[in-house]
């Protein structure tokens, strides 16, 4: 069976870098794991994904219908491969990782959204990941009035409508607002929260691998320079670290964290004196 799955059909390695940044975000989110996961055989993971690919294209060859085929997607997804949100007392560090929902079927709704996004595309479908109240959740529209609204880890799904008499501004009002989240968006969304998760368990290393990569997205932004500083401070490399958190304070001289960012340059350059 070809192995058609939005990469070039005789190159599933991902190794080549050099347009790491036409890739579909799932792809590029799997591609970002290899580089503080030695380990991940991200070969498996893209086989994995080329086989729920193939089945979302039955579904939309059998399902014309748009409603019904998100319904195929959606039932398969939920029911079939039985992807769901995790219970367990795993760190959430995995439960984002999409190589690791790929493979146990369990995730955060990031993973889980960035995954069914993928796939609801993959059956033409016009969706993405969108922010509400704080949660990451998949939005699915149908027309400029028409669409759905999935909860990732449940797959519990809300349909609306805006009735043609209806002003869009005052329907606006009236909802609270959804913030759509579009390709390199959702890339930077996963790295940032796959930065936090590492931090938070002291994984400083695989952190900085977050940092850099978002740092080729972004450029010389104040606020990764930052948390650079801070990571290569706790990695034992005070005079790279000092230069970023430099630059931060004058790239941001008015952010509420100038002070303590200061006792840090302090503490490293009391640091380096002593050293030497």
């Amino acid at each position: 069976m070809k192995n058609d799955i939005w990469l070039d059909e005789n190159d599933l390695s991902l190794d080549d870098n050099s347009d790491a940044f036409s890739y579909p975000p799932l792809i590029r989110c799997i591609k970002a794991e290899q580089s503080w996961d030695a380990q991940a055989d991200t070969n498996e993971t893209l086989c994995q994904l080329a086989e729920l690919e193939f089945a979302v294209d039955e579904i939309r060859q059998k399902q014309k219908n748009q409603h019904k085929c998100l319904d195929g997607v959606l039932d398969a997804f939920y029911t079939q491969w039985l992807f769901s949100g995790s219970s367990q007392d795993v760190p959430e560090y995995k439960l984002n990782s999409v190589c690791y929902a790929l493979s146990m079927r369990s995730g955060t709704n990031t993973a889980l959204g960035l995954i069914l996004v993928h796939l609801l595309e993959r059956a033409k479908l016009n969706a993405s990941l969108a922010l509400s109240q704080g949660e990451i959740i998949v939005h699915v529209a149908l027309s400029e009035e028409e669409g759905y609204v999935v909860e990732p880890s449940s797959g519990h799904q809300t349909w609306y409508i805006m009735p043609e008499n209806e002003n869009k501004k005052d329907q606006e009002q009236d909802q609270e607002p959804m913030e759509l989240i579009f390709n390199e968006e959702s890339v930077k969304l996963y790295l940032s929260q796959q930065k936090w998760a590492f931090i938070a368990v002291e994984k400083f290393g695989h952190a900085l691998s977050c940092v850099e990569q978002l740092m080729d997205i972004l450029g010389d932004d104040p606020y990764e320079r930052r948390d650079r500083g801070y990571l290569l401070n706790q990695l034992n490399c005070p005079k790279m670290a000092k230069d970023d958190l430099q630059f931060f304070i004058d790239e941001c001289p008015d952010d509420p964290t100038i002070e303590v960012i200061q006792h840090q340059i302090k503490e490293l350059a009391d640091h380096n004196n002593i050293l030497h």
